[in-house]
């Protein structure tokens, strides 16, 4: 359920970035960074994005996902809360998707959201995983020998 969630986050806002690559172009350059630091996002964005997306679905690669999505979150939420703190006198919105029409609140609430939620799937990935580790190993012996 938590991938699901996560994936109505991430696939609306990276087919967005990708659909109206001007827009999030104009939005990220708008942003009070250096312009290197613009050009870098643009496309690094929408791929650690696209990536996301395609380690949540293949259950292989899950926690992957789960990893990449709680440090993209990390560091839109870091940005957020220094905006909301007044750090920079005006701050226009590179979001797209649903996020456009909230105010930098409900944003920064929207984040960490669904921060807290990658992080619950990243620690239920590893209690589901740790579970299963040694279940049909050999009594005393390594948990490489099978029965």
């Amino acid at each position: 359920m938590i991938i699901i969630l996560l994936l109505a986050l991430w696939l609306p806002v990276t087919i967005d970035k990708i659909l109206d690559f001007s827009a999030f172009q104009s939005g990220i350059l708008n942003q009070p960074f250096p312009d290197l630091l613009g050009y870098i996002l643009i496309y690094l964005l929408p791929v650690l994005e696209i990536a996301t997306v395609a380690t949540l679905v293949v259950s292989r690669f899950q926690k992957l996902g789960l990893t990449m999505s709680i440090s993209l979150l990390t560091a839109f939420s870091t940005y957020i809360a220094i905006a909301l703190l007044g750090t920079w006198e005006q701050l226009p919105c590179g979001c797209g998707s649903v996020i456009n029409g909230m105010n930098w609140m409900q944003h920064l609430i929207l984040n960490l959201t669904f921060l807290i939620l990658s992080v619950w799937g990243l620690y239920l990935w590893n209690q589901q995983r740790g579970s299963k580790v040694g279940d049909d190993t050999v009594a005393g012996g390594s948990a490489k020998r099978r029965l």
